[in-house]
């Protein structure tokens, strides 16, 4: 059950950071537009700057808005998350005009062209065994999933995500998709990584004498995992973080135990990914279906067995 998001805008405005992108950071970024006919409901905006996060944690970013006037009425809530391979932004809103008045509904970008969620780092190949200028392969495989809606046949929607991360092609999804490319790295040498989550959904309904009850939703996820191909090699991270995560690895520390157990099963209990209740992404579901359900659980049980992420 989707409960939906607002526009509304409580005035929560946090100042994007001056200074320029670190080798290593995270950030989160948003614009929320809520307007009832010739109401003055202010911008939402969010900006948390770079940030650093400890390696299994996340930086997550509420928006949360209601308004109530003459003109009609908006409510809802929207999440964003980032980490370093990992990126979601979900929620869900709604809006009711008053008769004779038009409506905006609008998640889009503060800053233009700014992404939702953002993270970048910087790997150094390194070996106790290889000479330096030895070549290395590293295969990365990016994944993205998940939708948005609007009730509005017209309303502009778009949600995409790309990464780069030192190759002469890099991933950029339009639809939910999965690939995977190997690159070749001397031992001694760096790369950087960029992983960055768009969405935008722009509902507006003109003046007239029609009432609209329209919603809008969004539940995507990113994510990127890297695994080192040539024997004895390794990476070593700006971030110290874990990119080798496995299915159940919920909150991408590297284990499946009882953390990952506590998360799942309050995601089982919720059930549809859709739920505004759901944590963003929907992580705990495994097979990707919108549901975290028994099959997901089979799944869950025996990376749970296993302990080790491979």
């Amino acid at each position: 059950m989707r409960s939906v998001f607002p526009l509304a805008l409580a005035v929560a405005v946090l100042a994007p950071a001056a200074f320029a992108q670190p080798v290593c950071g995270v950030k989160n970024h948003m614009r929320l537009v809520n307007r009832v006919g010739g109401g003055t409901t202010p911008e939402l905006r969010l900006d948390t700057g770079w940030t650093s996060v400890l390696p299994g944690t996340t930086l997550n970013t509420p928006g949360t808005a209601t308004d109530t006037s003459a003109f009609g009425t908006s409510t809802g809530t929207w999440l964003i998350s980032s980490t370093y391979g990992r990126m979601s932004f979900a929620g869900s809103g709604s809006a009711t005009n008053s008769p004779g008045w038009g409506l905006f509904l609008w998640i889009d970008s503060w800053i233009g062209g700014e992404p939702k969620a953002w993270f970048r780092d910087r790997y150094t190949v390194t070996s106790a065994t290889l000479p330096a200028g030895t070549p290395v392969q590293i295969q990365f495989t990016g994944t993205f999933s998940g939708s948005t809606a609007a009730t509005d046949p017209g309303a502009a929607k778009s949600a995409s995500a790309t990464f780069s991360f030192g190759a002469p092609t890099n991933f950029n999804f339009t639809a939910p998709a999965s690939a995977s490319m190997t690159v070749t790295v001397p031992v001694g040498q760096s790369r950087d990584v960029d992983g960055r989550l768009f969405c935008v959904i722009q509902d507006y309904r003109m003046l007239g004498g029609t009432v609209y009850s329209d919603t809008i939703s969004a539940n995507l996820a990113a994510s990127l995992t890297v695994k080192v191909l040539t024997p004895g090699a390794t990476l070593s991270w700006c971030s110290n973080a874990t990119y080798n995560t496995c299915a159940g690895d919920l909150n991408i520390d590297g284990l499946v135990d009882d953390a990952d157990f506590q998360i799942f099963a309050s995601a089982y209990n919720i059930l549809e990914c859709a739920d505004p209740s759901m944590p963003a992404g929907c992580p705990a579901d495994l097979n990707s279906d919108g549901f975290v359900d028994d099959t997901d659980f089979s799944a869950f049980a025996v990376a749970y067995d296993t302990l080790l992420c491979p």
